[in-house]
């Protein structure tokens, strides 16, 4: 069960994210008929934590064992989403930076590849050419750039 609920006009979600950095490129994924990337990750479970959630959904997705994570950023991030009238989703999420083993054949993928998952396609994006691309939430590209790992959690309202 999803860590959500509703509360008037929002509807509240615990989510995690993964960064995914390999030669000057982010890992990026997008629904199928959705034009916008953002970063692999999604809901978490009742019982499962945010480190679990995002090595699971890495690998079922990917087919790659996360090897380590490291928490960078704490998330609160608010989105008119076409729920319902008037409906907002306020999201908590927990975005890590992951280490995968290397060499892996994900790190050789060229263009759009998709997982296991066929309504998900993945990209890696040059981080100098991530202006160029559709990414959500909007704080995404920015904080990509300045991204410092080993320097505690940022917390991020957007």
């Amino acid at each position: 069960m999803m860590i959500s609920y509703n509360h008037e006009s929002i509807e509240y979600h615990t989510t995690t994210g993964g960064i995914i950095i390999q030669n000057g490129r982010v890992l990026l994924q997008r629904e199928q008929n959705q034009p916008y990337w953002f970063l692999p990750g999604g809901s978490v479970e009742a019982d499962d934590t945010p480190e679990y959630t995002i090595a699971k959904m890495i690998y079922e997705q990917l087919g790659v064992p996360v090897i380590q994570e490291q928490q960078v950023w704490m998330i609160e991030n608010i989105v008119d989403l076409p729920l319902g009238p008037n409906m907002q989703v306020h999201e908590t999420g927990m975005f890590f930076v992951l280490e995968l083993p290397y060499p892996h054949p994900i790190f050789n993928k060229n263009g759009e590849f998709t997982g296991t998952n066929k309504e998900y396609r993945y990209q890696w994006i040059d981080l100098d050419l991530l202006d160029q691309h559709l990414v959500v939430p909007e704080f995404v590209v920015p904080e990509l750039h300045v991204l410092e790992v080993g320097k505690g959690v940022k917390h991020i309202v957007s």
